[in-house]
């Protein structure tokens, strides 16, 4: 498609299989491994793999596939550059879904299959969804590298630019992950494991997180959130903040390589506490600019909004819309709520390892509150505001369910997080508080699963919905 051309619509089959991953593989396996844990069953030797399967759907799967499917839609809007090979579109999907579904199904035979002839079978159909993954993943960042760097090239003024620093971050992390993911994979099938080396799966995992969903976040934040929420104008320098946070995250990352973690000492490991400390000052400080939570600045319209006429009945306060898409702010809110707590809390622990001494704070706790409280979180508050729109439509179906993803989705961070970070001792103390916490822990994938589904029966009402 020529860049004087229509833009492409937008595909909605991505966010379908996004939800079908994310329910029936990578929430419901979550699900298990956290009843596995918080009831006391036994872990069996299948467990590291549903681990790292569980980690790799809801990134690539869940988070990944929603990614993708609103980037290639907005972001050529954005910059008013139409994608290239809009017919590429359906192609990423698909080789994505196959890579996705090949290594659920390899994945999961694997631990049953050791000492087997069909085990070097399933081994390689992993490297497969590895490569396959890996292609789908490459012609997305082709694509739309090539529009983000088309506003330079056509000299033009967009408001893509001051977020362009973050999206050329997610597409390099993007481009990173699945790279380092087919690797880890080979390198399984040739040692013949039925699981991925720890240690490097461990920095891919903080790699999507780092390089792909947070840049992804603050970009869409930026360009976003004065629209839908009325925040204050940005008229701070987003690329700088972009550049700093990408130096924290180097900082932090990079020590964490496995062969630069092994070598002798602690510089290493001091090095990515200082990174960490840096980083979670950045994120806070990116949250204070954006003012979502403080509501320090009028909004951007303050110079610009007028009383509605007699025939025009007025939004709700603080909002352009009418409750049209449900309580979406409050999915936006809960989600960068737990986001300040991941950062203090990760604050905390690297000033107190710095500093020489102990403040134990669980990194499964922080991941969680970044991937379920934040990331989950946001795509149930997002998704109802905005794919309405992309099908043409002027409504949720059901904007009263949007509330009850919020109650559903915060409950099962606070199950799945809170007994984490309950103090050892105290836990000690009160066995029957413990007992609570632990059956908490069990059900807190169930209650997430719940989240999704609510959402998917509304999204699926939309697209079916004829407007009136």
């Amino acid at each position: 498609m020529k860049s004087g051309s229509a833009q492409a619509p937008f595909e909605i089959r991505y966010i379908w299989w996004a939800l079908g991953i994310a329910t029936f593989a990578g929430f419901a396996v979550g699900a298990h491994v956290a009843s596995v844990i918080g009831f006391g069953l036994p872990l069996g030797k299948l467990f590291t793999t549903y681990v790292q399967m569980h980690g790799h759907l809801q990134l690539v799967g869940w988070a990944g596939l929603f990614i993708v499917s609103i980037s290639l839609h907005f972001v050529p809007r954005l910059a008013g550059v139409p994608l290239e090979k809009p017919e590429q579109i359906h192609q990423i999907l698909w080789t994505l879904v196959a890579g996705l579904l090949l290594r659920f199904v390899s994945c999961s035979f694997l631990p049953y299959l050791t000492g087997t002839s069909l085990f070097k079978v399933a081994t390689a159909a992993a490297v497969v969804s590895g490569g396959l993954e890996w292609v789908g993943i490459l012609l997305y960042v082709r694509l739309l590298t090539k529009t983000v760097l088309a506003v330079r090239r056509r000299g033009t003024t967009s408001v893509l630019q001051s977020v362009r620093p973050f999206f050329l971050m997610m597409l390099t992390g993007w481009l990173l992950y699945a790279t380092l993911n087919l690797f880890l994979l080979m390198e399984m099938m040739l040692r013949q494991r039925i699981t991925l080396n720890p240690g490097w799966n461990e920095l891919g995992v903080h790699l999507f997180l780092n390089l792909v969903l947070l840049p992804v976040i603050f970009a869409f934040s930026v360009r976003l959130f004065p629209l839908y929420l009325r925040l204050s104008a940005i008229d701070w320098r987003v690329d700088r903040l972009a550049i700093c946070f990408l130096a924290s995250v180097l900082l932090y990352l990079v020590p964490k390589v496995p062969v630069i973690a092994a070598l002798p000492g602690k510089s290493a490991e001091n090095l990515s506490h200082v990174g960490l400390l840096f980083r979670g000052l950045v994120i806070l400080a990116f949250v204070w600019k954006l003012d979502l939570l403080t509501r320090r600045r009028p909004p951007w319209t303050v110079n610009r909004v007028l009383e509605p006429g007699p025939e025009r009945r007025p939004t709700r306060p603080g909002l352009p819309d009418y409750g049209e898409f449900g309580s979406f702010e409050k999915l936006v809110y809960g989600a960068y709520f737990w986001l300040v707590l991941a950062a203090l809390l990760e604050i905390a622990g690297a000033t107190t390892f710095l500093l020489g001494r102990a403040f134990a704070v669980s990194t499964d706790a922080i991941r969680h509150l970044y991937l379920l409280g934040l990331v989950t979180q946001l795509i149930l508050g997002m998704a109802p505001r905005m794919i309405p729109g992309f099908l043409k439509k002027k409504r949720i179906a059901f904007p009263r369910l949007v509330i009850v993803t919020f109650w559903l989705v915060n409950l099962a961070v606070l199950c799945r997080v809170l007994p984490l970070l309950l103090p050892a001792p105290w836990l000690a103390a009160f066995p029957t508080a413990a007992q609570i916490a632990s059956s908490l822990f069990g059900i807190s994938g169930v209650v997430a699963m719940a989240a999704i589904i609510v959402l998917a029966r509304n999204l699926i009402a939309t697209a079916k919905a004829t407007e009136t």
